[in-house]
């Protein structure tokens, strides 16, 4: 959560980098060419972004990571941004939903600090995950039967042992897709991940242009590990009833009603998807029928759940802590 950097009213730069995957560094650039203000100054001279500056910086990043340039669009208004995003995002986005299966249907292993948000975007997009404090840990699971379809590994600092390490477990394990998140790499390693298919991801990276890449994957990606079984697990639940709540009754002076709908649906199916359970559990003779509905509703709650994060990071709006 953003609580413990956020300002009383704003975000500092810093934060606002990590929020919106570009580098504090280019935020300040930016404004030195006067591509884009924030609008707070303190006493000391820092300046701090408020949520509509947040906003704009996001979309702003967004719309470079689509393809426009800063120059073409800093000089545009809040609704023209927005209106751009719109445009741009319908030409790319329904060949995603159209043409390629979801990342729903598999499971990934994800290596990771405990302290890090990197990953923390991508880890709500599949069915299932695993996660591992180290890429030994990794190796050693897949060694059994497993389903993982991608690994995930999130690297910071020069550690060419773990690179090395993400190196061995690729060559061992082709039929899964490995993605490398680093910061910093040896120019002979970084080659030497390349020829053994590693997907390699400089930080930062924000998390729609993470979930595009991920589904950009998804032609080169072993399925038959896929959870289609009716009776499968289904994904755990991103939000509980106090947070879906707490959303629902956010930033009331937006004109959007958005949150509140999205957070009414994922709530009524949340409480379908413990309905069809109990008739699952109550009812051999219907079972059939019963492992369906609780299957298909429990995709339909995690598609809403994804849609309700993405609104979330869209408006500004924090997600309450679990």
């Amino acid at each position: 959560m953003i609580q413990d950097n956020e300002t009383s009213t704003g975000y500092k730069i810093g934060t606002a980098a990590k929020m919106a995957g570009i580098s504090p560094n280019t935020i300040r650039t930016w404004m030195r060419r006067d591509y884009f203000t924030a609008s707070i100054e303190t006493e000391s001279g820092e300046r701090i972004l408020s949520s509509s500056d947040l906003r704009r910086l996001i979309s702003l990043k967004s719309l470079i990571d689509l393809g426009d340039s800063i120059g073409q669009i800093a000089r545009l208004d809040n609704e023209a941004l927005q209106k751009r995003l719109a445009e741009l995002k319908s030409t790319t986005e329904g060949s995603y939903a159209n043409e390629i299966p979801s990342l729903a249907d598999l499971e990934a292993g994800f290596v990771t600090s405990p302290h890090s948000v990197r990953l923390a975007a991508a880890t709500p997009l599949f069915w299932n995950s695993k996660t591992f404090d180290t890429v030994e840990s990794l190796a050693s699971y897949v060694e059994g039967e497993h389903h993982l379809s991608i690994a995930l590994i999130d690297s910071q600092g020069p550690n060419p042992v773990e690179k090395s390490a993400v190196l061995e477990f690729a060559k061992k394990n082709p039929e899964i897709t490995v993605v490398l998140i680093f910061d910093f790499m040896p120019r002979a390693l970084l080659k030497d991940l390349a020829k053994a298919q590693v997907h390699l991801l400089r930080w930062p990276i924000n998390s729609i242009m993470l979930e595009r890449y991920l589904y950009s994957l998804m032609p080169n990606m072993s399925h038959p590990r896929a959870r289609v079984a009716a009776n499968s697990e289904p994904p755990p639940r991103l939000f509980n009833e106090r947070q879906l709540s707490e959303i629902a009754n956010s930033l009331p002076e937006l004109a959007c009603e958005c949150p509140r709908h999205v957070s009414s649906l994922i709530t009524s199916l949340g409480a379908f998807e413990d309905y069809s359970q109990q008739c699952l559990n109550a009812s051999e003779k219907d079972k059939e029928i019963h492992e369906y509905l609780y299957a298909e509703t429990a995709k339909a709650r995690r598609t809403m759940e994804l849609a309700l994060v993405r609104l979330c990071k869209e408006d500004g709006i924090e997600i309450p802590k679990s």
